[in-house]
């Protein structure tokens, strides 16, 4: 008979790059041992087929004479369900040839029969107190299994696995309570292979408090230590994620528009009921709902569009979903969506009665999606039209929204397989934590995200992202996430940092490690450990990587004046439009920061110019083989708008000239670039020249990660 994976293969329709990955995590986990300290990991990114890499090493694990697979679960109702779903229906021929089955630990169809103990068999359990005990108990009631061959994989192997805690009153660190019963599951099996999946590199870097910098030549380099092995998931081509959304791009780019900066003051509003903020009269013209208004309209636009383009290319028309996450509190989420009721109900009465009312918001959607789609190459319907179908749609009960709390409201809104069932074409969801643990949101081009945690880990946050996943271009031209200057600073961070990490593996230049870094008080560089990172409050450089200061405004006057003045001084004139580096000392480099810094003012972002400065240190001086030197370039003449200076990846504001220059994977030494703006007040700055600085890292370095902030 043709094995597991392979009839499996055949029926996903499985590449040759995911069956290869498969093949190499299954070889390992026989030819390794792997422990709880060191685990295998299989390294995917956020909604990009982790589940389908593990299901199919559970079946290529079958084939190797594995008997039994135990899959551990983020810790809800919903995504247990989804994972077990999914086993099922992939899994479907083989449990209807009684070769397989598969159970839910907390659903189990009471004493298994011999027969069904011989069969292969998949276990899943929450991690979750009691999933854990009920799972424990059937190994226990079932001493044969234990002398099987078991496959223990653990879903979404984020902090929380792998977690160290300190308990009052104990010096010593401890293990979470999860993951004590997930060691005792493994001491309990004799011969038990452990795999763990994520998306989260930071859990391989992740250590207990004692744990040391490697002595490689530098004190401040920190290996990967945990994984017994590390594969990484092959990304399929329609996928979609953090560099789409946060990776910059130039403004010929569809990817330009994803992102529509909302104001602090209404997502604010939108925290606690208040009439005096937020009124039912006046919820098409309030400041307090600009951007929940123009999220709604453009959202259902945006499906009309993508329908109307189906039906002219003859294609089946789809449904799509948006969210609305902005708290996790319930009390929150009912405020929104009263708000949300308001928006609906004022917007049907125009579209019903005085249907031209709603012409400039119409506007203002059909052009922004307009920019987009045009720049995908897409078509778009007449603006009239369009106009025409959205009133259509807006007059019809086919923009549906749902409330969405708990386990409980989600699990009704589930298909066949365990994903969210949309109902209608337009389907809104307002919740909570909920819609953010992994379930599975099919055609999701709206996302209005305004969760301001104090302090935002990069686990969390990735989870919230529902719009990654594979997504067809046409849908990423007319998707967008509605967020905070704040918040989408910190989005960007947080994908800065994990592609730092994941590039060091992909480059397969890992066993080098990664540099944490911070400052002391006199602002010199120190190591920092892993586990005192605060993952909110890093700044993240890959090789060639960059740091600049972005979403200021120039300080004007005679204090403007001033300040050019000392900062033209420290500028050697053979430096400015040369065509090659020159070199530049690293305390002249800091004095040249430390001026600039007094030119720029930031409102709703910041820029940690400290971390500019530390990674000077860093690189030009503390690293082996730094001698205390960078290298610099200058130049004048340019004229960025204010409003095009927004590109935290620096690429579009060196220009494509200076870019390759730059990014040299020859240079060896860290680049301070300073770039001198005209400052127009036509250009949106003060109307002074000002000086714009870059710091690019060496070419041949370690990842580094400066903390901003450490835990305590």
């Amino acid at each position: 008979m043709t094995g597991f994976y392979a009839r499996l293969k055949h029926a996903r329709d499985d590449s040759e790059e995911l069956a290869a990955c498969i093949e190499r995590v299954v070889n390992q986990l026989e030819d390794v041992d792997t422990t709880g300290d060191r685990p295998g990991m299989l390294l995917g990114k956020i909604q990009s087929g982790k589940t389908r890499g593990f299901v199919g090493a559970i079946a290529r694990s079958f084939d190797r004479n594995f008997d039994i697979a135990l899959v551990l679960t983020k810790g809800t109702k919903t995504l247990s369900a989804q994972t077990v779903a999914r086993l099922k229906s992939d899994f479907s021929e083989f449990i209807e040839e009684d070769e397989m089955i598969v159970l839910d630990i907390m659903k189990l169809p009471g004493k298994l029969t011999r027969s069904e103990l011989k069969r292969k068999i998949v276990i899943v359990a929450k991690k979750q107190a009691q999933n854990l005990d009920r799972l424990i108990q059937f190994m226990e009631d079932h001493a044969d299994l234990q002398q099987r061959k078991v496959l223990l994989i653990d879903d979404e192997a984020d902090l929380a696995s792998i977690r160290f805690m300190r308990k009052r009153g104990q010096p010593a660190i401890e293990q979470g309570a999860i993951a004590e019963k997930i060691d005792y599951l493994r001491r309990m099996v004799k011969g038990i292979a452990f795999l763990q999946v994520t998306a989260t590199p930071y859990s391989l870097y992740l250590q207990p408090e004692n744990y040391k910098p490697a002595n490689v030549g530098s004190d401040f380099v920190f290996k990967p230590k945990k994984p017994a092995f590390t594969e990484l998931l092959p990304i399929h081509g329609g996928y979609v994620g953090g560099d789409d959304y946060f990776g910059g791009h130039d403004t010929d780019d569809p990817r330009h528009s994803l992102v529509v900066i909302v104001s602090d003051q209404e997502q604010d509003a939108l925290r606690r009921a208040d009439k005096r903020r937020i009124h039912p009269s006046s919820v098409l013209d309030s400041t307090n709902t600009a951007g929940l208004r123009r999220a709604i309209i453009t959202f259902v636009l945006a499906a009309c569009i993508r329908r109307w383009q189906q039906h002219e290319a003859g294609e089946r028309k789809r449904k799509y979903a948006m969210i609305i996450h902005n708290d996790t509190q319930k009390a929150a989420h009912a405020w929104q969506d009263l708000v949300i009721e308001w928006i609906s109900d004022a917007i049907l009465e125009c579209a019903e009665n005085n249907p031209e009312t709603l012409r400039p918001l119409f506007n203002a959607a059909y052009d922004d999606l307009n920019t987009s789609v045009s720049a995908d190459k897409g078509r778009m319907p007449p603006r009239q039209e369009a106009f025409e179908l959205l009133i259509e749609v807006l007059q019809s009960d086919d923009v549906v929204r749902e409330t969405v709390n708990s386990d409980k409201d989600v699990m009704a809104l589930l298909d066949e397989q365990a994903e969210l069932k949309l109902r209608t074409p337009f389907n809104i969801y307002v919740g909570g934590n909920i819609l953010d643990r992994g379930i599975t949101i099919p055609n999701l081009i709206a996302f209005y995200y305004g969760r301001n945690p104090r302090t935002m880990q990069a686990d969390t946050v990735l989870q919230h992202s529902r719009m990654y996943g594979n997504r067809p271009r046409p849908d990423l031209a007319v998707t967008r996430f509605y967020t905070s200057q704040n918040v989408y600073d910190r989005l960007v961070t947080i994908n800065g940092f994990e592609n730092t990490l994941r590039k060091a593996f992909e480059n397969d230049i890992h066993d080098r490690g990664v540099v944490f870094i911070q400052t002391d008080s006199e602002r010199r560089v120190r190591p920092c450990a892993p586990n005192k990172v605060m993952l909110s409050s890093v700044v993240p450089v890959p090789p060639n990587g960059m740091v600049l200061p972005t979403g200021f405004h120039t300080i004007g006057g005679r204090a403007m004046t001033a300040a050019q003045a000392r900062i033209n001084a420290l500028i050697d004139p053979k430096w400015v439009n040369a065509t090659n580096f020159a070199d530049l000392d690293r305390d002249r480099a800091i004095k040249i920061i430390d001026a600039i810094e007094q030119t720029m003012k930031f409102d709703d972002t910041k820029f940690e110019w400290d971390a500019m400065r530390g990674l000077i240190d860093y690189y030009s001086d503390v690293r082996e083989g730094g001698d205390g030197n960078l290298v610099v370039l200058a130049e004048t003449g340019r004229r960025l708008t204010k409003e095009g200076s927004g590109d935290k990846s620096g690429r579009s504001i060196l220009g494509t000239v200076l870019r390759s220059t730059v990014m040299n994977y020859g240079r060896s030494k860290p680049a301070l670039i300073l770039l001198q703006q005209e400052g127009t007040k036509e250009q949106g700055w003060s109307g002074h020249k000002f000086w714009w600085p870059i710091l690019a890292a060496p070419a041949d370095v370690e990842p580094c990660i400066f903390a901003t902030k450490v835990a305590v």
